[in-house]
């Protein structure tokens, strides 16, 4: 019993040493999305330290992902605008896409709940809907390799 629980009590000192610790000042993405659905429909500045865990793009916007499934409800999405994509993509000098999976960033700026429609065939919005936390990226200068 007591080689069990020694190791156990590794185990759990390893998990808790691969986590790396945060940036000072530094949120993790679910403190951000508490903040920002306090605050809704108003945006709130946050410093929020992720990993880029999946990537998408609509309607000219790249979004970075915290989680995998961007419906996830932990997940926060970076929304880079079309005007910003090319100098993040010089600054850090490649495509975006295939250089940012995997790694981690921290990102400053403005977090906002944004409600998410679900629509009919027809194209009409239905009630049903679930929130993301998007923060908005304007700036290169507000996003920082780790």
């Amino acid at each position: 019993m007591l080689k069990i629980k020694a190791l156990f009590l590794s185990l759990l000192l390893a998990g808790c040493a691969s986590q790396a610790p945060l940036q000072k000042d530094a949120l993790a993405p679910q403190q951000a999305i508490i903040m920002a659905a306090d605050v809704a429909p108003q945006p709130v500045y946050v410093t929020v330290e992720l990993q880029v865990r999946g990537i998408g793009m609509q309607n000219g916007f790249t979004y970075l992902n915290s989680e995998k499934d961007y419906r996830d409800q932990r997940n926060v999405s970076l929304e880079i605008t079309p005007e910003v994509l090319a100098q993040v993509e010089a600054k850090f000098g490649g495509q975006l896409a295939a250089f940012a999976r995997g790694k981690h960033i921290l990102v400053k700026g403005p977090a906002r709940r944004v409600t998410i429609w679900f629509f009919d065939d027809a194209g009409r919005r239905s009630d049903k809907f679930y929130y993301q936390t998007h923060l908005r990226v304007s700036d290169p200068a507000q996003i920082q390799l780790l």
